[in-house]
């Protein structure tokens, strides 16, 4: 038995049709699909990558930010994940900043192999198989030009075309290396396959602009690829396919600089190397030098039109007014002090879909695709099983997020899941397995409020909602 995992960067699943996907649309219906799947929090791909692999919530792996601060190892700026540059400052002076292993690093321990092929960032690749090189394993991101792996895969299929947006092409390309290489050649137990769109159009070109339904039919026809390679192998029985999204997407009608606004009321805020340092994104991480300082960017926050609600890595500084980090198992040494969430809607957006908050990050136009939050429609993921030992058409109520995926193909495969966060997804072979979640709402503290449900013991967050 083999798995394919084939990660489709932030595709909403209220987005997956038959007119828009055909191939995954079917795919969908042939095999088990998880209707109430999640992403973890903060919903941003460098938590979500470490979190599938490493079966944990960022308070186990401590991979808690696309964007991150840490004074002792950059106090002048802040680290971004993307760059391989500031993963490996973040790792200080380890292989890796995970403190949990990798699904590459068990199924190497168990004799077992993996591969990655990505189209992702550099870091992303990165974060989802740190010991690759060590452990003799392939990984492959589109940008690496002079590692063997990179060479290896350009002999058999060509250089790497140029990132564009949207990037089809070189979506098309990373997803050749897969089938044309690493899945007929090398043949792991477990490939991992990362497509960057629609991510990459949601973002520049919004929920359902002309680029973007370009960028998601070139997704949809990478997983047509991959199951036409699947259907034409000889053990085909024996391959299961694993697709999924590793969050989702708000539309984004109003861009704000926290930093900036926050400079301008009189705060010390910059993107660092001041009293107050921000990390812009979905939902802002703010470090504070003096934390002393909390009741006043409290205060502050409290006036603001778009302001939602507020984390705290450590309740204690701002007693009453906050809610914890570990709510959702998101606290960590390097987690920020606080987090904020933006005051989300429903919508309809400027394409009549559903789902808009505010956001801070420089480079995403007003009116583009965003997550990082806690809107259902950043938290709602793709998941769905087929093929293999896999159930035929089935609908699954159980909840489930990322973390239970690597546990999941693991336990299928004989190999340890001991440590890991996340469990076994057993409905998505025996039926009798299946049970809906007992439904959560958590009181924070002002005027929202968040619903989850509670499935095995474990709390998966759905959304941050308005108090009625």
């Amino acid at each position: 038995m083999r798995f394919v995992m084939i990660v489709l960067d932030g595709l909403r699943p209220d987005l997956v049709t038959p007119a828009r996907m055909p191939a995954l649309s079917a795919l969908m219906a042939r095999g088990t699909r998880f209707t109430e799947a999640r992403s973890v929090f903060p919903s941003e791909t460098r938590v979500a990558t470490p979190s599938l692999v490493t079966g944990c919530r960022p308070a186990s792996h401590g991979m808690v930010g696309n964007t991150v601060f840490d004074a002792a190892l950059a106090p002048d700026r802040l680290l971004r994940t993307k760059d391989p540059a500031d993963f490996l400052t973040l790792s200080a002076g380890r292989e890796s900043p995970l403190q949990r292993l990798t699904m590459g690093e068990r199924l190497a321990a168990a004799g077992r192999s993996f591969a990655i092929v990505s189209a992702g960032t550099p870091g992303q690749t990165l974060v989802a198989a740190p010991a690759a090189q060590r452990l003799g394993q392939f990984r492959w991101n589109a940008a690496d030009l002079d590692t063997e792996d990179a060479k290896a895969a350009a002999e058999r299929v060509g250089p790497t075309p140029p990132a564009a947006v949207p990037n089809l092409a070189r979506s098309r390309h990373a997803c050749r290396v897969l089938t044309e290489f690493v899945l007929p050649e090398l043949k792991p137990d477990v490939a991992l396959f990362w497509c960057p769109e629609p991510d990459v159009s949601f973002h520049y070109r919004g929920l359902d602009g002309s680029d973007t339904r370009l960028a998601m039919a070139e997704a949809d026809a990478c997983v047509a690829t991959i199951v036409a390679w699947r259907d034409a192998q000889p053990d085909a029985g024996e391959i299961g396919l694993v697709v999924l999204s590793d969050h989702g997407h708000v539309t984004g009608p109003r861009k704000v600089s926290l930093a900036k606004r926050m400079a301008e009321a009189g705060l010390p805020a910059s993107d660092g190397g001041t009293d107050i340092t921000v990390a812009p994104a979905g939902a802002p991480g703010i470090w504070l030098r003096d934390k002393s300082l909390a009741p006043q960017v409290a205060d502050w926050l409290a006036q603001q039109d778009w302001f939602g609600a507020l984390l705290a890595n450590d309740p204690s500084i701002l007693p009453g007014r906050v809610a914890p980090l570990a709510l959702l198992d998101a606290g960590h040494a390097r987690s920020a002090d606080l987090v904020v969430l933006f005051a989300g809607s429903e919508g309809p957006d400027r394409f009549g879909l559903p789902g808009e908050a505010p956001f801070d990050a420089g480079d995403v136009p007003e009116g583009g695709g965003m997550h990082g939050g806690l809107h259902r429609r950043e938290l709602a993921t793709v998941l769905g099983f087929e093929g293999g030992p896999f159930r035929i058409g089935a609908k699954v109520r159980a909840m489930a997020d990322l973390t239970d995926v690597a546990p999941t193909l693991l336990h299928l495969l004989g190999v340890s899941i001991e440590g890991m966060d996340g469990r076994p997804l057993r409905p998505a072979w025996d039926a009798e397995a299946d049970s809906v979640a007992d439904p959560v709402r958590i009181e924070l503290p002002g005027a929202y409020v968040l619903d989850g449900g509670r499935q095995d013991g474990r709390f998966y967050p759905t959304a941050l909602v308005r108090r009625s």
